[in-house]
């Protein structure tokens, strides 16, 4: 006979397998990035099937948001659940988390990688706008304006929790960060507060019964953009001070700069990037060409570029290559074609003719790799040849003797460096350089593990390996895990990069940390200068030091 669960078990059984299935993908997300995981693989991480995570989350952008740290309600519950009386603005002010649940730095930096994440969070949003917008018709009856308030109300509070989650991943306290946040909700709605409330309430069709909106607002509702001219009106300054403020062309007093400033938050003013580049001849957009998005040195160093970029005004282009020299010879055309101001790029195969249209359409390059000396390049990248050999010296000082080296697929790009490094150190020290060792894989966590399997066979495996970069580490220690193998006890297992997810896995990767965020930094702050036309060398080159990070797996 069959014996029927209670109700209230079978919904709590629910809830756990939900909440394993979530805490299984977010661990996934943490160390390799949200686009890279399959559900699958994550219905095999917490030990149930695909369709019972389908079940469950019909779709996989829902696994990660089940963790939404910030947001403390469903915006149209909480209006519909207020006082009486009590005001719609108010309200949705108090839907951020003082104290926000779980990691929100680890949520941020997730989100912040991924663009199906934030298309998703996007998507999100605007559902919440039309059930907001569903509420308010209720108070304000059936025409438009219930929608148009909607948006005005969620918009703010959509940039709010961005910029939060932004900050939480760029390692900012996370109370500080939703202070911050809050601070600037509250004053974005003590802007619109009046306007919003009278428009809310008032259903008169006589617009003289209506109470007076400030131009501002009425502005803003009707959906004009404010102009520098307004911007200038309000601060009490010229339109050219405004201009110099922004561009930081011309050196502005501090009081007046933060007058400028001010205005500027408070109209919402965004440069028309359009415009000023019909007259300056710029489209104000830089290109970033990197082969694989999904590993994470990549968006960090396109982050550091953002760092200095972003303030002077310029947006990003990124095409992803996976090191295929037909794709990436595509992607420069691709930018050529887009009248990019600057272009960087990671190289792997690119030759120096490759470049030549980009150098003969006067825009400045930088290659993130690499030596290849050429005119009218710049080189910034990290001590790739150095790493190799400082991260080889470390494990033979452990007492390491057969050292493996797992490689990308051909001995071009950083990872050569890393290799040239790793046969010096091995030769400096009169250690067997034997070309077994090297195993070529894919710069992937599959390959990784895939290399890492084949040295093993060997009749004489390694007591130690090196792997070109982090995630094909991490697939290392996946194969010696399933080997039944002790890191590092059985085999050693160094990485480069320090990544995130480094310090994440068990045990914590030992690895040479190639600083991303600062080379993206240094390339950009390279690419203005030849804007500027600051530099007159024909060819620059700049090498970040790599340092040794010393975790658990070495």
């Amino acid at each position: 006979m069959l014996i029927q669960q209670p109700q209230g078990r079978r919904e709590r059984k629910k809830a756990e397998t939900r909440r394993a299935m979530a805490d299984a993908a977010l661990r996934l997300f943490a160390l390799r990035g949200f686009d890279a995981v399959t559900v699958n693989e994550v219905a095999e991480a917490a030990d149930v099937s695909a369709k019972t995570v389908f079940n469950h989350f019909p779709t996989k952008e829902q696994l990660f948001f089940e963790h939404e740290p910030l947001l403390a309600g469903d915006p149209a519950e909480v209006v519909r659940q207020r006082p009486p009386g009590g005001r719609v603005l108010v309200a949705l002010s108090r839907l951020l988390r003082a104290e926000p649940t779980g990691d929100l730095a680890l949520f941020g930096r997730i989100h912040r990688d991924s663009e199906t994440l934030r298309a998703y969070g996007r998507e999100l949003f605007a559902a919440r706008e039309r059930a907001l917008a569903e509420a308010l018709v209720e108070e304000a009856g059936g025409d438009l304006r219930p929608r148009i308030l909607a948006v005005a109300a969620l918009g703010p509070l959509r940039q709010v929790w961005e910029s939060i989650l932004l900050e939480a991943a760029e390692r900012v306290p996370p109370a500080e960060a939703v202070a911050r946040g809050v601070r600037m909700l509250e004053e974005t709605y003590a802007v619109l507060g009046g306007a919003f409330e009278s428009l809310l309430h008032h259903r008169a069709p006589a617009a003289h019964h209506a109470p007076p909106v400030p131009e501002e607002h009425s502005r803003a509702l009707r959906g004009e953009r404010p102009s520098i001219r307004r911007v200038a009106e309000l601060a009490g300054v010229s339109a050219t001070t405004v201009s110099h403020t922004l561009n930081r062309r011309r050196p502005v007093a501090e009081e007046t700069r933060q007058r400028v400033l001010q205005a500027i938050e408070e109209l919402g003013y965004r440069p028309n990037v359009l415009a000023r580049g019909l007259r300056t001849s710029r489209s104000q957009t830089i290109g970033l060409i990197i082969p694989d998005i999904t590993n994470p040195f990549y968006p960090a160093l396109a982050r550091g570029l953002q760092d200095v970029l972003g303030p002077e005004g310029y947006d990003q282009i990124i095409s992803n290559t996976d090191g295929v020299r037909r794709t990436e010879q595509a992607a420069i055309e691709h930018m050529i074609a887009r009248q990019v101001d600057g272009l960087a790029f990671a190289v792997f195969h690119t030759h120096a003719e490759d470049l030549l249209p980009v150098i003969e359409a006067g825009i400045p390059v930088v290659r993130l790799g690499g030596r290849l000396v050429q005119h009218g390049v710049d080189l910034v990248h990290s001590d790739d040849e150095g790493g190799g050999a400082e991260a080889t010296r470390y494990l033979l000082g452990c007492g390491y003797r057969r050292i493996a080296f797992v490689c990308g697929p051909a001995a071009e790009g950083p990872a050569a460096e890393r290799v040239a490094g790793y046969r010096a150190a091995l030769a400096e020290a009169g250690a067997p350089a034997d070309q077994a060792l090297v195993a070529h894989t894919h710069f992937s966590r599959a390959g990784g593990a895939e290399g890492v399997a084949r040295l093993l066979e060997l009749a004489e495996p390694p007591d130690a390996l090196l792997c070109a970069n982090d995630v094909m580490a991490i697939g290392a220690l996946d194969e010696a895990a399933r080997r039944g193998l002790r890191v590092p006890e059985d085999l050693a297992v160094m990485g480069f990069d320090d990544i995130d997810a480094a310090g994440m896995v068990s045990p914590g990767l030992t690895t040479m940390a190639n600083p991303a965020r600062e080379i993206g930094q240094a390339t950009a702050v390279r690419l203005l200068e030849r804007l500027r036309e600051a530099i007159d060398e024909p060819s620059t080159e700049l090498v970040v030091p790599a340092r040794l990070v010393r975790r658990q797996s070495a």
